[in-house]
């Protein structure tokens, strides 16, 4: 695995796969995905400050995709899609981007957990149906990363609660 680099942002700078931090990455979009990742770094002690991945194939003109939530430690990034205020995003043309996105992580050695709110179907294979962000919908992407990665080495990076 490759190591992440936090605090370069030229894609140069990275190999492919490698996660780093982007000052191009888009400000998270929805306050669900930050309560998300709130409740990630509760359970996890990793690094959630990087919010991209160098990728072998430019995607929108960059060789750098920007998950909503980047596991570095694990290669697992994490999306969270709702249809939004319209009912139009991350279905029709947004969907096929999002299968595009998704096939260019695992092609840099990643794989997605998308959480699919509402009607959106799953479009991969560790994908999470849930109505929103929840104890239980953290509990099922604890399951995946254990399904991806394996119990013990996920367990590794879980925060010990201290008993002094």
């Amino acid at each position: 695995m490759g190591e992440a680099v936090a605090g370069k942002s030229a894609v140069g700078e990275s190999r492919v796969g490698e996660a780093f931090f982007s000052a191009l990455a888009p400000t998270p979009a929805s306050a669900a995905e930050g309560d998300l990742r709130h409740r990630l770094a509760q359970i996890f002690d990793v690094d959630f400050s990087l919010n991209a991945v160098r990728v072998g194939r430019a995607f929108f003109a960059h060789h750098e995709v920007w998950p909503d939530i980047v596991i570095a430690e694990l290669r697992v990034a994490i999306e969270y899609d709702t249809t939004g205020r319209d009912g139009l995003e991350h279905v029709g043309r947004r969907e096929d981007t999002d299968r595009r996105k998704d096939r260019l992580l695992r092609a840099a050695g990643w794989e997605v957990i998308r959480i699919r709110c509402g009607k959106l179907q799953p479009i991969g294979p560790w994908d999470i149906s849930a109505p929103g962000v929840s104890k239980k919908t953290v509990g099922r992407v604890i399951d995946r990363l254990c399904e991806i990665r394996g119990d013990l080495i996920v367990e590794c990076y879980r925060r010990r609660l201290s008993l002094t």
